[in-house]
């Protein structure tokens, strides 16, 4: 599992400009609790930073400003907050499981399974938790091109936001997998049939049959922009009319998009990392 200083090291430029220097003499609880009565969620970013710059320290500001920054999508900042209030209270459960939301969102698995990890060690009776970190879990293996079953499929796919810290997310859950085709070939191979026999059985569970999906396509950066772009639309549609052909998945339930090598889930910096990128996505829409 990756370790905390590998993902820290990135953030801590953005952190330091949370933390000006030593408190000033200030009632921080009541401070916070002035901002819990604001009902403008902009009002209340205006009154979150006013108090943390009188309590810089103070972990709770921090967990209250990252819940205020994901509200507002902005998840980048929101994990910076979360971060920090880590890092001034090594015990508070509730910041690691906002880090591991945020990264799960952002499709950072790795440290999302630490940060859930790190949380149950402190709160082990939170089910909300213990079954994100389930979930992530299982789309990590399947990044990682390991097959997982029918059920975990379903199981991703009835993923709803609404058990998560985010709110007013409209993307509905997304497994990503690697569909193995041939070199510069969106030609389905004998493992790519066996992997999406997965899919085929999971969208014809009773639980999804009303469900429309959306299947896209991705490429590592190896070649030209214009000969990926073709590429990853072959390769979604063949995995679409697979699906169609051999499972009987009706053709009006699944949408096909491309997006050639411009979406990198990964940097394509090593052959794992390039595996990862060339990838078909499934994402539930809502």
């Amino acid at each position: 599992m990756i370790k905390h200083s590998l993902w820290v090291t990135g953030l801590w430029i953005m952190i330091v400009t949370l933390n000006p220097g030593p408190a000033v003499s200030a009632d921080c609880d009541q401070l916070r609790r002035n901002v819990a009565q604001e009902r403008s969620l902009i009002k209340k970013q205006q009154l979150l930073d006013e108090a943390i710059q009188a309590c810089p320290n103070h972990a709770q500001l921090h967990f209250d400003k990252g819940f205020a920054q994901e509200r507002l999508r902005r998840y980048d900042q929101a994990l910076t907050y979360y971060l920090r209030a880590t890092e001034l209270d090594e015990n508070f459960a509730r910041a690691y499981f906002g880090l591991a939301d945020i990264f799960v969102v952002l499709g950072n698995l790795e440290p999302a399974i630490w940060a859930y990890q790190s949380g149950l060690a402190l709160e082990p009776g939170n089910q909300r938790a213990a079954s994100s970190l389930e979930l992530a879990r299982i789309k990590y293996r399947s990044e990682m091109g390991e097959r997982i079953t029918s059920q975990e499929f379903v199981r991703v796919m009835q993923e709803s936001r609404d058990q998560s810290t985010t709110e007013g997310a409209l993307d509905g859950p997304v497994l990503r997998m690697q569909i193995l085709f041939g070199i510069n070939s969106a030609q389905l191979t004998a493992d790519a049939i066996d992997q999406l026999e997965t899919v085929g059985t999971a969208l014809s569970d009773p639980v999804l049959a009303d469900q429309r999906f959306e299947i896209a396509g991705h490429t590592d950066s190896t070649g030209s922009p214009e000969v990926n772009l073709p590429l990853s639309q072959s390769r979604a549609e063949q995995v679409k009319q697979h699906l169609v052909d051999r499972y009987g998945i009706a053709a009006e339930r699944l949408t096909v998009v491309y997006y050639g090598d411009t979406r990198p889930a990964v940097p394509n910096d090593s052959a794992q990392n390039r595996a990862i990128n060339r990838r078909v996505e499934f994402r539930r829409l809502r």
